[in-house]
């Protein structure tokens, strides 16, 4: 394993679990121990600034400071004789894009369907034309079975599972493929199966893909545009930190009810169809009232097919920056939140009403109120 260090590290473990935390404690990561790998890389949530990461064995632990594009390689040695190599990571900050020179501003348009998916053309590989949802509560490039079975040549080495005579392999799929999005072009992506995506849409993909750039979403014009760089704005747009968590962004908000502010973190979610997904573990940590008028009572389900029972309620106002909306109708979590760690889901039926930049240079978000801004909520009554 090559590593600038001069002398790795030792710790020891007696059982293969781990456990890695980022930053503060809600950033934690369940780990297995391989002896295998050489190294076994862990590669944490994007962090523009130093991060701290501690990783805890059963028997020890080792914590470093991380300034991004740094790596920090150390030995944890399991049952005094398997020696696993392991690597924590920090992405370099993506600068590229900044220094682009013309400034690039591609422009795709899109369709705001009635479920509220951005849904955009796309091309797979140079041939296969998809219709996808961007979704900003994701990474990378997920496709359906239905979409991969059908609508590309993923599976066309796998003899008879276009006919249904045998089961279809994903991991035997093509890990480097291209994606084409107008103008723009990523090479080397992994697709990842999924049952579901948002209705008629072939799969979705993630912020991830533009990271370095600015995304700028203007549902005004039903325009997706690309910037290599963060253009001059008009006035009216609320400036909030970019706080990144799990992989995914969140942004700073409040919830109001009975007069009273209730402060936290919200997952930005455009691939969320309705309005606000509350998270009952932060709801009952900050004494939230319960007495909430109930709207209806269904069933969501993600991507895998999963069914999450909601209940809807009304909540008078949330305030994002400067923006207030009210008597907003939120869903209320049954089970454990799907994100996989405490948050509040900011989705579409909300994130529509507002023009939007998505920076991910210096790693702010931008909301101006639009024309959608005053319509009705799909689920307020």
């Amino acid at each position: 394993m090559a590593s600038g260090q001069d002398k790795l590290p030792v710790i020891r473990a007696t059982s293969r679990q781990a456990l890695i935390i980022e930053g503060d404690q809600e950033e934690k990561t369940a780990w297995w121990l391989s002896p295998e790998a050489r190294p076994d890389v862990h590669v944490i949530t994007k962090s523009p600034k130093p991060c701290w990461v501690r990783f805890y064995t059963d028997k020890d632990s080792i914590k470093t400071r991380l300034k991004p594009g740094q790596q920090f390689d150390f030995i944890v040695l399991l049952n005094g004789k398997d020696s696993c190599f392991t690597r924590l990571e920090s992405k370099a900050v993506v600068t590229k894009f900044a220094r682009q020179n013309p400034e690039r501003h591609d422009t795709i348009p899109f369709i705001l369907t009635e479920y509220n998916n951005i849904r955009i053309k796309a091309c797979l590989n140079h041939t296969d034309t998809l219709f996808l949802k961007f979704d900003s509560g994701t990474t990378g490039l997920l496709l359906t079975h239905e979409a991969i079975a059908a609508k590309t040549q993923l599976l066309s080495d796998q003899p008879g599972v276009r006919e249904g005579k045998v089961r279809p392999d994903y991991d035997q799929m093509n890990p480097y493929n291209t994606l084409s999005l107008g103008n723009l072009h990523w090479d080397s992506l992994p697709v990842y199966p999924v049952v579901l995506s948002g209705q008629g849409t072939d799969g979705r993909f993630g912020w991830d893909l533009f990271d370095g750039r600015v995304v700028e979403i203007d549902f005004d014009n039903s325009l997706f545009i690309v910037h290599s760089k963060m253009p001059k704005t008009s006035g009216g747009y609320s400036k909030m930190p970019i706080i990144y968590s799990h992989s995914l962004f969140c942004i700073e908000g409040a919830l109001e009810v009975h007069g009273k502010k209730y402060q936290n973190r919200f997952l930005f979610d455009n691939g969320y169809q309705r309005t606000i997904m509350l998270d009952t573990t932060l709801l009952a940590r900050q004494n939230f009232p319960g007495d909430l008028k109930v709207i209806k009572k269904t069933i969501l389900q993600n991507g895998q097919g999963q069914n999450f029972p909601v209940v809807t309620v009304n909540n008078e106002k949330l305030t994002l920056g400067k923006n207030s909306l009210l008597n907003i109708p939120a869903q209320k979590l049954a089970t454990a939140n799907p994100a996989g760690f405490p948050v509040h889901i900011l989705g579409n039926e909300v994130l529509k009403r507002f023009n939007t930049f998505m920076d991910f240079q210096k790693n702010c978000i931008y909301l101006k109120p639009n024309k959608l801004t005053n319509m009705s909520y799909t689920d307020a009554s």
